[in-house]
């Protein structure tokens, strides 16, 4: 059991992710996108065409946001507009190749990152690592 009070431990690990995310993300690989506009290109790689709406909702960021940033990412061919299969007013937005070709790239460019310091750790280091990322994950996704 670890004698770290949980306050220290939940600021500790808040600031490693938040440093983490901001270092990668610095280091992205494509230097011609803003990081909202590849955090959504990210997003709807790992999930799949959506509304509006579902993307603000996914990406915690208002609607009015997302349409600027979609309608940018549209004018550069890197996303569609689709009707909505069943409300006439709504438009699922969905990836194009090249914006999938750039999501990857954005991807592969983080896991290499990474991947060049898992190098230095020890098998156990590892291990620990692994278990805290699924641990993570599962905050992840009970945190509104």
């Amino acid at each position: 059991m670890s004698d770290l009070p949980d306050s220290r431990l939940a600021r500790d690990l808040s600031v490693s992710a938040m440093r983490l995310n901001r270092r990668l993300r610095l280091r992205h690989s494509s230097d011609r996108l803003p990081v909202a506009h590849l955090s959504i290109l990210t997003t709807l790689l790992r999930e799949g065409p959506m509304t509006t709406g579902e993307l603000a909702a996914r990406e915690r960021i208002k609607p009015p946001s997302v349409s600027r940033s979609t309608h940018a990412l549209v004018e550069s061919g890197l996303l569609d507009r689709l009707a909505h299969p069943t409300d006439g007013r709504q438009v699922v937005l969905q990836l194009t190749d090249a914006g999938t070709a750039a999501a990857k790239e954005e991807v592969a460019a983080r896991e290499i990152a990474l991947a060049a310091q898992l190098d230095d750790l020890s098998p156990q280091q590892r291990e620990t690592l692994a278990s805290a990322a699924r641990i993570l994950t599962e905050i992840v996704e009970k945190v509104d």
